[in-house]
């Protein structure tokens, strides 16, 4: 009787350790920080890393997609002060009927530069991990002359529009993005942005 209870003893030990040390995977050591005044996720977003995104938040709930090249991709996140953690999966077709999709988890934390700008600076990560696969950087578009169309991306746009005000480029001052590092997201060679 003894042994019986020891063995279910320690099973029952075990198998709350195991539950206790798996199944997570990586989290980005981050802390929310408070919302700026006005901030949202809510917007059109230029990623150098993954294209136009569109993003519409709804209380602490965020739903978006993106687009860049081959890349179509959804993002869904809650919202705690400036900092977003999310979901994301991404449809590829390399070549043509073979598409491959892909998921993750990721954040991002929202902050104003001192140009004006509402910037979103982040990572992403593979299946459960939020980190270890690249940086994920936007800037909000500030001509605000398009709705965000989290449901397509705004494909039925005729994708003339461009960026006005917005760069990705240093011009000695304010505030962009520095992707020295690499970024295995995407192998885009940006050329220092």
């Amino acid at each position: 009787m003894l042994r019986s209870s020891l063995i279910v003893g320690l099973s029952v030990s075990l198998a709350i350790a195991a539950a206790g040390c798996g199944g997570g995977g990586r989290r980005a050591n981050v802390s929310p920080g408070p919302m700026p005044e006005g901030g949202t996720f809510t917007g059109i977003w230029h990623s150098p890393q993954y294209g136009e995104m569109h993003f519409s938040q709804t209380g602490t709930q965020v739903v978006g997609c993106y687009t860049k090249d081959e890349r179509r991709g959804r993002v869904q996140g809650t919202v705690q002060g400036n900092l977003m953690r999310f979901e994301w999966s991404e449809r590829r077709e390399l070549v043509s009927g073979r598409p491959v999709t892909t998921r993750g988890h990721g954040y991002f934390q929202y902050r104003v530069g001192d140009d004006g700008d509402s910037y979103a600076t982040g990572e992403w990560g593979h299946d459960a991990d939020e980190t270890g696969g690249g940086e994920w950087n936007a800037v909000r578009d500030r001509r605000r002359t398009r709705r965000p169309d989290p449901d397509t991306c705004g494909a039925a746009t005729t994708g003339d529009e461009q960026p006005q005000g917005d760069s990705f480029e240093s011009s000695g001052g304010g505030d962009s993005f520095d992707s020295s590092s690499s970024d295995s997201g995407g192998g885009d060679d940006l050329g220092g942005l």
